[in-house]
């Protein structure tokens, strides 16, 4: 039987009864099966070398530390004394075809003793022959060079290449700002993957002769079970990767979304259906990362304290003695820091109180101190007034409140102070949306929250809010417990609003502060939800705000809060353009309040229209030159366009320019004109004017998307047989960094679709660039169409949560216009998988859509949207 079936099959039978199996036991098995098929092709090959020619087979790297995964690349070195080129590669041909041939990814390289030498000065081959293993040919040439090589290695490589992993480490698990938990983790590369368990083990096997991760047991620093645990991490790391293997039947190692369900029903946590099947598994995963983490920081600090020996010295902070060396602080060197069960409550947080108010670093070794002593923090410690006071002391303390809060999470006393924020740890959102776990997403947002106290926010406007702000603590307190209501089933806001009152009760706040901090709650996402689904140019959905907000001290502290929630939940999801539209918002009702507007009793603003009327007139006349008579029929031209918040919205110049247009489409009979492209930071504003057609919407959303632009919002308005189009696009980042070329390209193609020369469906799937989105699984896909007719006195709006795809507008909008109904106002809300889009849907009389089956056959219409599969299969999202 060949060789490459061999292997195949070997590994099959293998991995069919391993999924259960230690995964180090299962790397193991997996390399003694390319070992002994390795070992029968030399035996073949070697017949052709004379007496003392010497080939030693050397695995190299993951493969010779055992560490093999079924894709993982074959690293080997064959080490020879002399032999002749043509005989060495005769034999690596035979054994590298094969193994080739069999699916296996082959990395070797030749060399003598001697020349090995040349081949240090790069950290990746330095680690990968500290893990050389012989595996066949001559024992006597490998001890050679163990002797010779290995135990000769020149100091100057591997006190370089140790140095350079103890920055590394220090930089990922010392920059107390990075979150440790992500959602979509590499198992190999990201924090307390395996790559940091290795780098801490090739320190010290430079060091000393241990030969596995179990040896690190004998490293004084260690105390008994921390090496345990981190094999058992090590372990499972293993077993998950060997699964992304084997499902995707490549090389991979990131735990993708998608992937999730399977690889955890492959494990055996459950029916991959099951949404409690993955959250068992990834939080085993968390846990074992969790661990990691801590032991890691535990080694940071050995290496510490040898470098800085001479400089330890006692600390003393109210009564409690520890060690400092240099700006690190350790528990102290003898004795129990928290071994008085009658002062535990107090010395607990004391000490976090010392770290605030001196800024010292902290040091692993007192991080787990006070993680084993939170395993005494019974009921006694939430609710006793000692500890809340000293709680709220640390809150109200503007110095690196946030980077306290994530201490004490880490050490489990925050969950235990806490359990309503306690119940988030390790909880995982399944959203390609948000890159964290509840409780690591919450820790960012205090991150910010230190930024703003300190003055380094980068937005220098939202700074200039925040430094108006009072209740700062209660805020603080609210970013705690904001999505601790995502841990049940239901509205997340609704359920923490409650945990809010429960806590605010426990912890002694005054009736005032516990209603701050509920409304926080509560209503955390009520402007991104606004600001991205309604038109918040609409003067009573900001009078509406403006009454649940209450007043404007609450407003600031709502917005700061939606906004470094918003940055905090991914890479990039805080847009130029979901900034723009959120402070359009913090300025429209920050205008409302001081206005005096909220008892205004005109909510239609028939007044303000006709004073806006007024003051066009005179714009027209004395900035623009126009006649008084032309500026009237101007004047009446913008009061009767429909919504009528036309005059409001929009400037007296550009109704100038759009009457202008009008006008002139009214006398050539052309049934479309593109007016302007206007680029800005968050967005570029594209305004169409054409006759009443509703198909121009459909030729917009085709132009857009086929250059792989994104359509956020739209503003329709009507005037007679006319219609008004402004648009915001944005390209796939949320920004207004669109070139020349792809506007042209756009422009272009609305032109012909316009005059019937481009049929619109030939490019309404099309993208002009890779897009690499994920598929969703399907066990976490929610959608929904929900309409309301309570927020608009004249329209319905008609909300559509579904998966991304491409041209999901364009085909919602065909729904739409099959029913016969129009489209006055679109707000797109794009996060990483899902598009939450709002249709303001009216009659063809203007009227709202009151008609229940209408409704329904329109939501199954839309709720059916499948990704439009391409002639070649292709699916295309």
């Amino acid at each position: 039987m060949p060789l490459e079936l061999d292997i195949s099959y070997s590994f099959q039978r293998l991995l069919e009864k391993s999924r259960a199996v230690s995964g180090r036991l299962i790397s193991r098995q997996l390399t003694f099966i390319i070992d002994s098929f390795l070992r029968t092709r030399f035996e073949k090959s070697s017949g052709i070398l004379k007496k003392g020619e010497e080939v030693a087979v050397i695995a190299l790297g993951g493969y010779g530390r055992m560490e093999m995964a079924p894709h993982s690349d074959v690293d080997i070195l064959y080490l020879h004394n002399g032999v002749p080129d043509s005989k060495l590669s005769e034999i690596i041909s035979s054994i590298n075809t094969y193994l080739y041939d069999s699916g296996k990814e082959v990395g070797h390289t030749c060399r003598t003793i001697k020349e090995s030498f040349r081949y240090l000065d790069d950290m990746s081959s330095f680690h990968a022959v500290l893990d050389s293993r012989f595996l066949t040919g001559s024992k006597e040439l490998f001890k050679k060079y163990q002797e010779e090589f290995l135990a000769k290695l020149p100091s100057k490589f591997s006190t370089r290449y140790n140095q350079a992993k103890e920055d590394q480490l220090s930089e990922r698990f010392l920059r107390e700002g990075r979150p440790i938990l992500l959602s979509e983790p590499n198992l190999k590369t990201d924090l307390c993957g395996l790559r940091d368990i290795q780098y801490l083990y090739w320190t010290e096997k430079s060091r000393s002769p241990i030969r596995s991760l179990g040896g690190l047991a004998v490293l004084p620093f260690f105390q008994s079970g921390e090496v345990q645990a981190l094999e058992e991490a090590y372990d499972f790391l293993i077993r998950v990767r060997t699964a992304l293997h084997i499902l995707t039947g490549r090389k991979h190692d990131r735990l993708d979304l998608n992937l999730q369900p399977e690889v955890a029903e492959y494990l055996g946590f459950g029916k991959k259906e099951d949404m409690q099947t993955i959250e068992k598994f990834m939080n085993t995963l968390y846990s074992h990362q969790k661990n990691i983490f801590f032991i890691v920081r535990i080694y940071l600090d050995s290496l510490l304290a040898a470098q800085k020996k001479g400089e330890a010295e006692n600390f003393d902070y109210e009564g409690i003695r520890f060690l400092k060396i240099g700006n690190t602080i350790f528990p102290p060197s003898e004795g129990n820091l928290f071994a008085d069960p009658h002062t535990l409550y107090k010395d607990i947080l004391l000490t976090f109180r010392m770290i605030q108010e001196t800024g010292f670093e902290v040091s692993g070794g007192l991080l787990s101190e006070i993680r084993f002593a939170s395993h005494f923090l019974d009921d006694d410690f939430r609710y006793s007034a000692e500890v809340n006071g000293g709680f709220i002391d640390i809150l109200q303390n503007k110095k690196e409140r946030g980077r306290i809060l994530k201490l004490m999470h880490e050490c489990q006393v925050l969950g235990a102070l806490l359990p309503e924020f306690g119940a988030c740890t390790n909880f995982p959102l399944f959203s390609y949306h948000h890159e964290f776990t509840v409780d690591e997403h919450t820790l960012l947002i205090l991150h910010e929250l230190d930024r703003l106290d300190k003055g380094e926010f980068e937005d220098r406007e939202i700074l200039e809010v925040y430094k108006e702000c009072d209740k700062t603590e209660i805020l603080a307190l609210a970013i705690l417990l904001h999505d601790a209501g995502k841990v049940k089933e239901g509205d997340h806001s609704e359920y923490g609003a409650e945990l809010a009152v429960s806590v605010g009760s426990r912890l002694g706040l005054s009736e005032e502060d516990t209603d701050l901090f509920r409304f926080l709650v509560e209503k955390h996402i009520l402007m991104s939800e606004l600001s991205s689904k309604r038109d918040i140019s609409d003067k009573i959905l900001i009078r509406n705000f403006a009454r649940t907000v209450s007043n404007p001290e609450r407003l600031k502290l709502l917005y700061i809060l939606t906004i470094i929630d918003t940055k905090s939940v991914g890479t990039n999801v805080l847009t130029n353009w979901k900034k723009a539209i959120l402070n359009v918002l913090y300025k429209n009702s920050i205008d409302f309040f001081r206005t005096n507007r909220a008892d205004h009793e005109d909510p239609h603003g028939e007044e303000e229209r006709i004073a806006l009327a007024k003051d066009l007139v005179a714009y027209l006349t004395e900035k623009e030159g126009q006649e008084p008579k032309i500026a009237k029929t101007i004047a009446s031209f913008a009061y009767s366009v429909i919504p009528k918040s036309f005059l409001k919205t929009v400037s007296n110049r550009k109704i100038l320019k759009y009457f202008k247009s009008i006008t002139s489409l009214s006398q050539d009979g052309s049934s479309v004109l593109l007016l302007d492209l206007e680029q800005d930071p968050a967005f570029v504003t594209v305004e169409v004017v054409s006759r009443n057609i509703p198909e121009i919407l459909l030729d917009l959303c085709c132009s857009v998307s086929s250059e792989g632009l994104s359509l956020v919002g739209m503003q329709s308005y009507t005037f007679e047989e006319f219609q008004i189009h402004i648009l915001q696009v944005t390209d796939p980042q949320g920004s207004g960094n669109i070139s020349s070329e792809k506007l042209s390209r756009m422009e272009g193609k609305l032109r012909l679709m316009a005059s019937g020369e481009l049929q619109r469906d030939s490019i309404a799937f099309e993208r002009t660039e890779w897009n690499p989105r994920k598929t969703i699984p399907e066990s976490i896909i929610n959608r929904s169409v929900r309409f309301s007719n309570e927020d608009v006195t004249d329209t319905t709006i008609m909300e559509v949560r579904m998966p991304d795809m491409v041209g999901l507008v364009y085909r919602i909008l065909r729904k739409v216009f099959d029913f016969g109904l129009k489209v006055s106002h679109l707000r797109v809300s794009t996060s990483a998988d899902y598009a939450y889009d709002s249709f303001y849907l009216q009659t063809k009389d203007g009227e709202q859509v009151k008609d229940a089956e209408l409704l329904k056959s329109l939501e199954d219409k839309i709720l059916r949207i499948q990704p439009v599969e391409r002639m070649t299969g292709e699916l295309v999202f």
